[in-house]
């Protein structure tokens, strides 16, 4: 075996610079393109349905050829992955042998087929009868309909103190060891020492023996009861065969990421559509939410006090158990709750609340469980438009009276309403019925609006004070976006657009290869006397740019009514500034923290405005410092 050198280095790497170096700047934007090509559409048809990100990867939910079913896909380094699914079982007559636990082995009594158990979920009272679904994994043979579903437990009395879950087991003669999953208690109670029940566990380590002690760090918590533990006994029954688990098409989805298990690594997916049932999604297993429901298509999601909220048509808001997103069981805490109003989100508020939004009435829910949920009427008339709740610093959200913010108040449980688009309230008017999704972006302070024409809104906040609105147009059309976290905890934009593709937001130079235009128009300034003509001269712009650059400046006079001639644009040249963080930290600078482009003008008038215009694909923002005119007086106008 042998090396060929196929080049020799010749000295220490150099950065190459584009002043000295022509080739440089189109190199690179050779390279931006050769990216771009990379870039694939999501598998499918029709827009993305929703785009989330979990654990640092971008999903994204799109209708398969043909419409019958929809898709979930995974980022990848070679394109758009479709998630496996995984199949499913329904079951329902559970008994009072034990639960499901996941990582446990089942059987089909009649069919003798064999799964391991990979995610849980149903409703109802487990001991009375519950309808639920099992994800199984490593499935052998073909389960029947209506056969026993069977599955290892341990058989116990005496129960004198309580066993926990994840507690690990210790045979006191056998030595045997298991881990529990679940306890189940049939009669008796801990507290008078006859306790009896099952116990479902995990990596047993052989066969008990019978009347021995089951302990916990060496003290006693029962008796085994039986000769031969763990036995097999039937925990439920088969309600149809197996299946694949699909998801219906169209829709538009809504998600929130959680831990409920609060240790690390258990932060979980959670999302509904609209028109299917809303699932758990842990990155290996995914699992449809079955909480009885009878038309169980979910519209909103979101978390609070440790329990997954759903909002569905007609008003219904309903919660799973405590800590069990997947379980909706009343005995462990599932509920629901009916508001006179068609939910259109729901956000997370301070002081132990949560801010529900009809279309046209709001409400606040207070409380940590269905012990003591009291819902009240916050105001009546003022509802947000569907897919516009955000939480900011504050939540903010589109009524009907424009962009409003709900803000808590020193009084415990008080909130207070204000509009903060009311200086461009006729913008916002003539596109409230338009709203298409609707973003935050920490990072900028920023919440937008994206409407269905291409068009949209950006409002920035400071202190938790509007400080401006900006209109803004793109070239393609979204249709879903989300805010989430890369893998280094950065901030990251994304989009799904109706052409099936997934764009990250904020990030690039351009509209997909498109050229993006852009103006930025200043406020018209009489210079100190509104009365007196002047001859403008020239305009000097202070700017920080990361490339160099090509502006158009525009002057106009007199608010443009047309009583001075329209001069001509100026076009002026902006360099690099050059200037980097690294710069801070030294003492001798030596390079121009500020760039000066000069336009020199021609033009009388009473006032100037002035409109800075660029039209590009590869240029990089451009930040506007201030301006400075020069200007000679006349006489008065008469």
């Amino acid at each position: 075996m042998g090396l060929y050198a196929t080049s020799l280095s010749n000295g220490p790497p150099v950065k190459r610079d584009a002043s000295a170096d022509a080739s440089l700047v189109s190199e690179l934007q050779a390279r931006i393109e050769n990216q771009r090509n990379l870039i694939g559409v999501v598998p499918g048809e029709g827009s993305v349905l929703g785009v989330w990100v979990y654990s640092g990867n971008i999903y994204a939910f799109r209708n398969k050829s043909g419409g019958a079913t929809a898709g979930m896909y995974k980022s990848s380094t070679t394109g758009w992955q479709e998630v496996d699914l995984g199949q499913a079982l329904n079951f329902d007559g559970t008994t009072t042998n034990g639960e499901f636990v996941v990582g446990a082995s089942i059987s089909g009594a009649t069919s003798g087929a064999t799964g391991t158990v990979a995610g849980l979920t149903y409703h109802g009272n487990w001991s009375t009868g519950a309808e639920g679904t099992v994800v199984l994994t490593d499935v052998s043979g073909v389960f029947a309909d209506d056969e026993n579903l069977q599955m290892s437990t341990i058989a116990f009395d005496a129960g004198e103190v309580e066993i926990l879950e994840d507690d690990v087991i210790t045979g006191s003669s056998s030595s045997r060891t298991a881990t529990v999953k679940k306890v189940t208690i049939t009669s008796g109670a801990y507290s008078t020492n006859d306790a009896v029940g099952f116990i479902s566990v995990l990596s047993n380590s052989g066969t008990w023996t019978n009347n021995e002690e089951i302990r916990v760090s060496g003290v006693k918590r029962a008796l085994v009861n039986g000769a031969s533990e763990p036995a097999t006994v039937t925990v439920a029954v088969a309600q149809g065969a197996l299946y694949e688990q699909t998801l219906q098409p169209g829709g538009s989805y809504n998600f929130v990421n959680f831990n409920f298990i609060g240790s690390l690594g258990s932060e979980k997916m959670y999302g509904v559509s609209g028109v299917d049932q809303g699932f758990e999604w842990d990155g290996t297993t995914f699992i449809k939410i079955n909480n009885g429901t009878a038309t169980d298509t979910p519209e909103n999601v979101k978390v609070f006090k440790a329990h997954l909220f759903y909002s569905y048509p007609k008003g219904s808001i309903q919660n799973s158990s405590t800590a069990l997103p997947t379980i909706w069981s009343t005995t462990l805490g599932a509920a629901e709750i009916v508001v006179g109003d068609e939910v259109t989100g729901m956000e997370v508020e301070t002081k132990d609340a949560l801010a529900i939004f009809g279309r046209n009435n709001s409400y606040i829910l207070y409380g940590t469980s269905r012990d003591d949920w009291n819902l009240t009427q916050f105001y009546t008339g003022t509802g947000a438009v569907s897919k516009t709740v955000q939480k900011m610093q504050t939540t903010i959200f589109l009524d009907d009276r424009g962009i409003v913010s709900l803000m808590s108040t020193l009084n415990y449980g008080d909130f207070k309403q204000a509009v903060v688009s009311s200086k461009v309230d006729p913008l916002v008017q003539k596109y409230k019925n338009k709203v298409s999704v609707s973003l935050r972006v920490r990072e900028k302070n920023q919440y937008r609006l994206y409407f269905n024409d291409k068009t949209g809104l950006t409002m920035t906040f400071l202190n938790g004070k509007n400080e401006g609105i900006m209109p803004f147009s793109m070239d393609h059309q979204i249709v879903c976006a989300t805010s989430g976290e890369n893998s280094n905890g950065d901030e990251v934009l994304y989009g799904g657009f109706d052409d099936g593709y997934v764009r990250k937001i904020d990030s690039g130079t351009s509209f997909d290869g498109q050229t993006v235009p852009s103006f930025v128009r200043l406020a018209y300034h009489h210079y100190g006397t509104p009365s007196r003509k002047k001859r403008f001269r020239e305009i000097l712009l202070e700017l920080n740019s990361d490339t160099s650059t090509t502006l158009v400046v525009q002057p106009e006079y007199n608010y443009g009514d047309g009583t001075v001639p329209t001069t001509s644009d100026y076009t002026i040249n902006v360099t690099n500034d050059e200037w980097t963080v690294d710069d801070v930290t030294s003492d001798t600078l030596g390079i121009a923290v500020v760039d000066k482009a000069r336009a020199r003008i021609h033009g009388v008038g009473e006032t100037m405005g002035i409109i800075i215009k660029n039209d590009s694909i590869y240029d990089k923002p451009v930040t506007l410092q201030g301006a400075i005119v020069q200007f000679s007086e006349r006489g008065l106008k008469r």
